[in-house]
């Protein structure tokens, strides 16, 4: 970690500021201090600016500093809010190690008591931290690589096990060893296997993949390792491709691995292997993204904005989901926040019946979608994906008022879309899904905003 940034992140009162110069003093790298800067560079203390000027002057002023910071080896201790601008996030984790300093709210009130800053929401102290902790709690996990609990500690002994981590590292070796061979069982490559190898010589590499079976065709590791090198983040991504899940869990305690992107056949079966579960994955009843951080583990659900997205205009009453698994629950949460209608047809019947008493929607096989006549389909199943050349359904039921959506996305054009442009239908790829989702989950994993447009350029 020697040419690596170490950045403090965290809310007023965590010690971000003492913390970053005891730490300073113990790796003999230089310490900067952002809200420091920001009151030398302008004469004025973040008190008064936040008084003449606000908050939104206040995080222009912040955020031009941040981007000036030499992305050299050094501590950076960040202001409290520093993380609400994904511009600042981007900058920040280039070339650094994201440390989220955390305490309770009681000590919080304790440590900022008397402070010049105004109130942001003008709520007694107790309550405006505890709910603007809230409001932030995604992007400080989103942002960070790592959580120390600065609770009961000092700033010496918080700065004391943050070096302790940087000389030792943060992965239990053994436990990595064991993954990585693991991994290397699986049909990935040989190339992969020697880029695994190498990584697992080193502690401080965090590993993210997609966990499915099969899932060697997902184009994810292509796109996230690009990601990753044009935004410095210290991380590889890989397949997981294990049909064994408990097999899978019972290998990532202590491996540095800290975002996993869940397919099929496994988004619902994650979620007991869960320690909470977002409020949307929670609805739909399924998870696609993991986030990992510090051994706890966060389920998300972006399928359904990778749905909903591609939709905006999209016009229609009825809205036929085929498939009754994850990928099917998050269109059908999709489509009704989009005023659709949703039926679910189901090669087994029964999946699409359990299924749709959850939503209240009318439910059949495959063969009974003549019964709906449709103006919105969109196929979860499998079916057309890789070398399978079927169709979930007959071309015959396709027609020019109708909107085809076919998530699978590989490849691009799949037979049920090849048939859906031959009959006049409008069509929307998977790879559309698949670039919305995506950017959203990389979100989560890095608490950084991609364009959708530079996903798109990849996946050409």
């Amino acid at each position: 970690m020697e040419d690596r940034r170490i950045v403090l992140t965290g809310y007023r009162g965590t010690g971000k500021s003492s913390i970053g110069k005891t730490l300073a003093l113990l790796t003999g790298k230089k310490h900067l201090d952002v809200d420091k800067i920001i009151e030398e560079t302008t004469g004025e203390e973040i008190s008064q600016i936040f008084a003449s000027k606000g908050e939104q002057k206040f995080r222009e002023i912040e955020q031009e500093i941040i981007s000036s910071l030499p992305p050299d080896a050094g501590i950076v201790s960040t202001g409290g809010g520093a993380i609400l601008r994904s511009g600042n996030v981007d900058n920040l984790r280039k070339n650094s190690l994201v440390i989220l300093l955390d305490s309770n709210v009681e000590v919080i009130r304790k440590r900022i008591a008397g402070s010049k800053r105004p109130s942001l929401t003008g709520v007694p102290p107790e309550d405006e931290i505890t709910n603007v902790l809230s409001e932030r709690l995604q992007a400080y996990r989103s942002s960070a690589d790592l959580v120390i609990d600065t609770s009961n500690t000092t700033p010496k002994q918080a700065a004391e096990k943050i070096y302790t981590l940087l000389k030792h590292g943060f992965i239990n070796r053994r436990n990595r060893d064991a993954l990585i061979s693991s991994i290397s069982s699986t049909r990935v490559s040989d190339d992969e296997k020697n880029l695994l190898a190498d990584i697992g010589k080193s502690s401080n590499i965090f590993l993210y993949g997609i966990l499915g079976y099969p899932c060697m065709h997902s184009k994810s590791p292509a796109v996230y390792n690009q990601l990753f090198s044009r935004s410095g983040i210290l991380g590889h991504y890989t397949w997981f491709e294990y049909k064994d899940i408990n097999q899978f869990f019972n290998l990532i305690s202590e491996t540095g691995v800290r975002g996993i992107s869940v397919t099929i056949p496994h988004k619902e079966a994650v979620i007991p292997y869960l320690d909470e579960v977002k409020h949307d994955a929670d609805g739909i009843g399924a998870v696609n993204t993991i986030l990992v951080l510090n051994e706890k583990r966060y389920g998300h659900n972006t399928d359904w904005k990778g749905v909903y997205r591609p939709l905006e205009g999209v016009k229609g009453d009825t809205a036929v989901i085929l498939g009754a698994g994850g990928g099917a629950a998050a269109a059908i949460y999709a489509v009704t926040m989009r005023g659709f209608t949703p039926v679910i047809l189901n090669r087994n019947p029964e999946r699409a019946t359990r299924l749709g008493s959850k939503y209240g929607a009318e439910t059949g096989s495959l063969s009974d979608i003549n019964k709906f006549h449709p103006d919105l389909l969109i196929n979860t199943t499998p079916a057309g994906m890789g070398n399978d050349n079927t169709m979930p359904v007959s071309a015959s039921v396709l027609h020019s008022d109708m909107t085809v959506f076919d998530l699978v996305y590989t490849p691009r054009d799949t037979p049920l879309l090849k048939a859906a442009l031959a009959a006049g239908s409008s069509v929307i790829p998977g790879t559309e899904m698949f670039a919305h989702q995506l950017a959203e989950q990389y979100k989560i994993f890095t608490g950084i905003e991609i364009p959708v447009t530079r996903i798109r350029e990849m996946l050409t």
